[in-house]
């Protein structure tokens, strides 16, 4: 196998705040008591809800993470962790039914599946495939919607509710060319602000060697400066593997000799990536459907069928009635909060996203035009100049 220079486990820095824990034990108890109704329980994905100190979040390792999102201020990271209950209500239960089932059947070949599991790193992480399928990750059968939703459940059940430490942790090989804006956009939200800390590193490949600065410039552009410094964008089978900590006979046959055989065994449609990112510029990443997701008000369990269990390896699902006891490529997209607009506004100003109670005449921003007007332009360049470039390498390659 490729030699991987991991030969130490895993360990966390958040450790360093421990002491902090007591304070944001305090604070999040106080944050919380102040919200109507009190303070809101912690409610599982199958729906169960359980006081959210005996929840997976309100452990001690749970607790850190926040901090460590936060930098160790306790007043932001009790916030961060009151926001995730109130996100937890609105968002949960998913099940694994219809089209989520469809995309998380573990029985479908390894390749067709969009999430899946590929083994252990070295240093004792989960390692999973975020598979974007060349541009044909959001089909007329699945939304991008039911892409998120899904992703989530998979986290859910793999992650979060895993035994181990080190399985609570990923590592991700985003495989399969650029992701929907909408999905990357949403996603990379989701995952910043309710899994903080879940995220070890990442690896985007295969990109062709004289694209690499080409992406990286799209994660600059729409992520965080310290969601960058954990993406790695990489052309050959090799670093990949350093990358991601696995080695060679771990991959699976369909990733394996080189970019140019999988694009010989894939053939990626050039156009229809081209698109999809202009696409994705031109819409700024947003989409109807993903910004009004999840709901704003709390998903009513009564209203409801009985909630799972949560399914736990090798288990097989059950009912069972409320008990007590958890981008581009990558999803690296701007976050811009999803927008909630009040009863009374005028239709046509709504569609522009200005929030003017309706006969009040809104004011163009043209500073905002202008960004969004260069957004585009910008995109449209980019989509082009990866689309040239990616032609010319595969033509370089074939006559060599």
């Amino acid at each position: 196998g490729s030699s991987v220079c991991m030969t130490e486990q895993w360990a966390p820095s958040w450790t360093r705040h421990r002491p902090l824990l007591p304070a944001l034990r305090e604070e999040i108890f106080r944050q919380a008591s102040a919200l109507p109704g009190g303070a809101p329980p912690f409610r599982l994905h199958d729906g169960r809800e359980v006081p959210w100190p005996e929840s997976p979040n309100g452990s001690d390792e749970g607790l850190l993470r926040f901090l460590q999102a936060r930098s160790g201020a306790v007043e932001a990271a009790a916030a961060m962790f009151v926001k995730n209950l109130e996100w937890r209500r609105r968002a949960f239960p998913l099940r694994r039914e219809g089209r989520i089932a469809e995309l998380l059947d573990e029985s479908l070949p390894h390749k067709e599946r969009r999430f899946a599991k590929m083994g252990t790193s070295l240093d004792g992480l989960s390692v999973i495939k975020q598979d974007m399928m060349w541009a044909r990750f959001v089909t007329e059968r699945y939304s991008a919607l039911d892409c998120v939703k899904a992703y989530i459940l998979f986290l859910e059940e793999n992650v979060v509710m895993a035994p181990t430490l080190l399985e609570r942790q990923i590592v991700v090989l985003s495989y399969g060319g650029f992701c929907p804006a909408d999905w990357g956009r949403a996603f990379a939200a989701l995952l910043q602000d309710n899994y903080p800390e879940r995220l070890v590193r990442a690896v985007i490949w295969p990109v062709p060697g004289v694209l690499c600065k080409t992406v990286r410039t799209f994660c600059f552009m729409f992520a965080s400066k310290e969601l960058n410094t954990k993406i790695k964008i990489e052309a050959e089978e090799s670093e990949m593997l350093k990358g991601i900590g696995l080695t060679s006979s771990q991959l699976p046959e369909y990733m394996q000799g080189g970019l140019w055989a999988i694009v010989d065994r894939d053939k990626p449609h050039v156009e229809l990536l081209r698109r999809m990112v202009f696409d994705g510029f031109r819409s700024r990443g947003h989409s109807r459907d993903m910004d009004g997701w999840p709901p704003a008000a709390p998903v009513l369990l009564e209203a409801m069928d009985e909630p799972h269990v949560i399914v736990q390896r090798g288990q097989k699902s059950e009912k069972s009635g409320p008990q007590g006891m958890a981008s581009c490529w990558c999803g690296c997209l701007g976050r811009d909060p999803p927008r909630v607009l009040p009863q009374a506004v005028s239709p046509r100003i709504a569609d522009k996203g200005t929030c003017c109670p309706a006969g009040v005449t809104a004011q163009p921003n043209h500073r905002q035009t202008r960004s969004e007007i260069w957004q585009v332009a910008l995109g449209a360049l980019l989509a082009f100049l990866a689309a040239f470039l990616f032609a010319r390498s595969r033509l370089e390659a074939s006559m060599s």
